[in-house]
């Protein structure tokens, strides 16, 4: 299967996920590929529907039928631990081999299903989207967690699952006594971070969060924002954080990959992003939210609606929509590539071709047309 250097934690390669089958199947993934390293933090960006949340289930194998796994290896490289032992483990790292821990790198969509019982917690955790729909209505906190400890660590006694459990909670900032707290009892911002202590409980090294904040108050994001951030100093555990609001991406990830209709259509880092998105349609997501600080200017959105996954345009799905659309962009699919030679930053976009377009635009380009078409002034 081959070697990644020690910093690679997971490959993603080629992965295709369909939802149903024949001429009748939606591509809700297409031939999609990124590299995330230990510690970091990879976020996907995107409108509703364009297979963010598909594209993690797929690597964390919770997906269910309909949906179809059609291509591609999910390449997990697991880093070794120290054996396991019956007591109480400091909350930097939990001792514990998991079932693929000091096994070499395995494919993910090989595992079987004991395989994947031994994956899940110990090596990768989910942080769900609703916390009052993840948590279970009729357990309290402190059993949930201590639920994970007894299915995964049978041989650690109770006191030493109850002293992680307030080891836990504390870490993202809720009191011991909440222990025996009902998820119903709890506020929005406790339960989220009632969701992140159980994923913490194993130490996993990749956590997967899908819209953690979406419900919550501005306030309460921001603190939880800032608890991720300091949790993943602490423990050096790398995520992957789905969300439709770029501007949150750009404060706490590493890496952001842009989706639309199913495919990858940029991959940077945040400062290159924000400070040159190259695809249209990036630009187009970034500039959708108001600043908060400079001159008042008009609003950018991006014209049109997503396409219908059942029968998406050919070419560069996102022509319909593109005020820089020119006609290869109609018939030919654009593949990631360097947006400039020598780039780490990679955009599918046939503005970035040489083969298509010998100058690129620039951000300037790409703003004025925007603004142009949310002024109702430009002509498409």
């Amino acid at each position: 299967m081959g070697t990644m250097s020690n910093d690679t934690l997971l490959e993603v390669k080629h992965v295709s996920v369909d939802y149903g089958a024949g001429d009748g199947a939606v591509h809700a993934v297409t031939d999609v590929s990124f590299t995330l390293r230990r510690g970091e933090i990879l976020g996907l960006a995107g409108e509703s529907g364009s297979g963010k949340s598909t594209l993690a289930y797929a690597v964390s194998r919770l997906l269910r039928p309909p949906a179809l796994i059609t291509g591609g290896q999910a390449i997990y490289y697991p880093r070794e631990r120290d054996d396991e032992t019956d007591g109480a483990a400091s909350i930097s790292k939990i001792p514990g081999l998991s079932g693929v821990r000091g096994e070499g790198p395995v494919d993910l969509f090989e595992l079987s299903e004991d395989e994947l019982r031994a994956f899940r917690w110990n090596d990768l955790a989910v942080v769900f989207q609703s916390a009052m729909n993840a948590l279970n209505p009729v357990m309290t906190i402190g059993a949930q967690i201590t639920d994970v400890l007894r299915t995964h660590r049978p041989h650690m006694p109770a006191p030493a699952r109850k002293e992680r459990a307030i080891e836990l909670l504390r870490l993202v900032g809720i009191a011991p006594d909440r222990l025996g707290s009902y998820p119903h009892e709890l506020s929005g911002g406790m339960r989220q971070r009632a969701t992140i202590a159980i994923a913490l409980a194993l130490s996993p090294d990749l956590i997967i969060m899908d819209e953690p904040t979406t419900a919550l108050d501005v306030v309460v994001q921001r603190e939880i924002l800032t608890e991720i951030m300091n949790l993943r100093e602490k423990l050096h555990f790398a995520v992957i954080f789905i969300t439709h609001d770029l501007s949150l991406l750009l404060e706490i990830a590493d890496k952001v990959a842009i989706m639309y209709a199913g495919r990858l259509v940029e991959q940077a880092s945040h400062y290159d992003l924000y400070k040159h998105a190259r695809h249209p349609y990036s630009y187009g997501l970034m500039n959708s939210f108001p600043t908060l600080h400079g001159p008042r200017r008009t609003g950018i959105g991006i014209p049109g609606s997503p396409p219908d996954l059942r029968d998406v345009p050919p070419g560069c799905a996102f022509h319909p929509r593109c005020p820089f659309a020119f006609e290869p962009c109609k018939t030919v699919l654009p593949l990631l590539h360097p947006a400039v030679p020598g780039s780490d930053q990679q955009v599918a976009c046939h503005l970035y071709d040489a083969q298509y377009r010998a100058t690129p635009p620039t951000t300037e380009e790409i703003a004025a047309r925007y603004e142009a078409i949310a002024e109702g002034s430009a002509v498409r």
